[in-house]
């Protein structure tokens, strides 16, 4: 039975007394001594039980809640065994003590303002509040303050009423925790299988390229050979030929008796006409045998097919090598102009690397710049700078490279540059994504740039950058770190 009721059954039972009863209860065998037998039964019988209601309440509260009483500025008054027992302190540790003794720190300064502003006010507040134990442990309470008032309206106590509910807390933050965990591997899933998904494809690629090395290497050796023969036996037939032609001179020279024969031959034939052709014939043939050489050696040097670890590569060789393959789309043809390339080498030392992966970013990054002017009017231009820079360069121009180097880190910079349309700000923030390409179906996989840039940063810890604006052309800057790091 509360306190109110208790009030209500005191006020009737005063009124039904018609006054006659001390209304103030302050001594209750008192007020019996003034009563009939009658009415001594009644009020023994309504105190008993109302006492016995106010103890099995009591004792109900002891066994199921924490209870604590403070007075009106929160100094606490009374506690139960319960309160003893969950917070580890003894009673005589919490009176006079106020709530900050199992202050925890896991609640911010406005959720207590919030508390006292509710209570202070007169109204009851609930809410759920971590507390620390004197052991240092720390647990969990569903709280419910109730304010006293006087019969002035003033508040004069509070009365808390405390349940544990630490495990159903624990339970809940497991359950957080694990959804919270569930979350991040479905992510990391997720994350890695699209990562996987790109490995597979550049393998793919890598397959394809590797393939294609092997077939250039296949090709190159086979060529090689006869070329060599071609070669090497072209010295001699110029000397012979230069034999032949002395001899045939002499002849004419201490010989000049007119045979019909011979001069009917010479009409027929044209002998003039070879004698005068042949060396150049043979000069041609020098020639040729010049060019099917440094295909050969730049198919070589663009497959590298013993390459196992990173080595010292001439990185001009490399670009040369992709423009002799890349010739043919170069040179003027009936539908197009011609393609200059601008070369502007700088003074670059061999830089220690995978020579043909980076031969792989030449061509993709080449091989775009003269799709990118497939279109254009003349004149069509890719300009090829080399040289070695600082990383306080780069920031100087604005350009970030991206990683922890120290500025002054040497960088082999490579740059391929076009006068093309350029690219809107949209592309270049994709370009480098896998299966992204701005080419018709059927035209381009979306896979260079990407490869190019897992070639260039995770396999030679350096950076790619593309800088482009829409009717200037587009620039791609490749640096590699002259000295590897591990």
């Amino acid at each position: 039975m509360t306190a109110e009721k208790i009030h209500q059954q005191e006020s009737s039972y005063n009124c039904e007394m018609n006054g006659r009863v001390n209304t103030e209860f302050r001594d209750p065998i008192d007020t019996l001594t003034n009563l009939g037998i009658g009415q001594k039964n009644f009020v023994a019988r309504k105190l008993e039980r109302t006492l016995k209601e106010l103890s099995d309440l009591e004792f109900a509260l002891d066994r199921a809640a924490i209870v604590a009483i403070t007075d009106k500025q929160g100094v606490i008054r009374y506690v139960n065994d319960k309160f003893c027992e969950i917070s580890r302190y003894r009673r005589e540790e919490l009176i006079g003590k106020t709530h900050r003794i199992i202050k925890s720190g896991h609640h911010p300064p406005a959720f207590f303002k919030e508390f006292w502003t509710t209570i202070a006010s007169g109204k009851v507040w609930k809410g759920e509040i971590k507390n620390k134990a004197k052991d240092g442990t720390y647990y969990w309470v569903d709280t419910t303050v109730v304010p006293f008032l006087n019969d002035n309206g003033e508040i004069y106590q509070y009365l808390a009423i405390r349940f544990d509910i630490t495990e159903r807390k624990q339970v809940e933050e497991a359950l957080k925790q694990s959804e919270q965990k569930a979350r991040q591997q479905a992510q990391q899933l997720e994350e890695a299988l699209e990562k996987l998904k790109q490995t597979q494809t550049q393998l793919i690629q890598s397959e394809k390229m590797s393939s294609v090395g092997q077939l250039l290497a296949g090709i190159a050796h086979e060529i090689n050979n006869p070329v060599n023969f071609i070669y090497g036996n072209l010295v001699h037939t110029r000397e012979y030929v230069e034999s032949i032609l002395h001899v045939l001179r002499l002849y004419q020279k201490h010989c000049p008796v007119e045979i019909p024969e011979i001069e009917a031959i010479i009409e027929e034939d044209d002998i003039e006409f070879i004698v005068e052709d042949l060396p150049k014939m043979v000069s041609s043939m020098q020639i040729g045998a010049n060019r099917i050489r440094d295909l050969v050696l730049s198919l070589r040097n663009f497959s590298r097919l013993d390459e196992q670890k990173m080595e010292l590569v001439d990185i001009h060789q490399g670009l040369e090598s992709t423009l002799l393959i890349l010739h043919n789309r170069l040179k003027a043809k009936a539908e197009r102009p011609e393609i200059q390339v601008i070369k502007k080498y700088g003074d670059l030392p061999p830089i220690m690397c995978y020579g043909s992966q980076l031969n792989q970013v030449f061509m993709n990054l080449i091989s775009n710049a003269i799709d990118a002017l497939e279109n254009q009017p003349e004149p069509r231009k890719i300009t090829l700078s080399t040289a070695v820079k600082r990383g306080e360069y780069w920031q100087k121009q604005g350009i970030g490279l991206g990683c922890d180097r120290a500025p002054q880190t040497q960088w082999a910079v490579i740059t391929i540059a076009d006068n093309g349309p350029g690219m809107p700000e949209a592309t270049q923030n994709h370009l480098f994504d896998p299966f992204f390409t701005t080419k018709p179906t059927g035209k381009g996989t979306g896979l260079g740039l990407s490869i190019a840039h897992n070639i260039i940063v995770e396999k030679h810890q350096g950076q790619i950058r593309c800088i482009s604006q829409e009717g200037k052309g587009s620039q791609f800057i490749v640096a590699i770190p002259l000295a590897q790091e591990g």
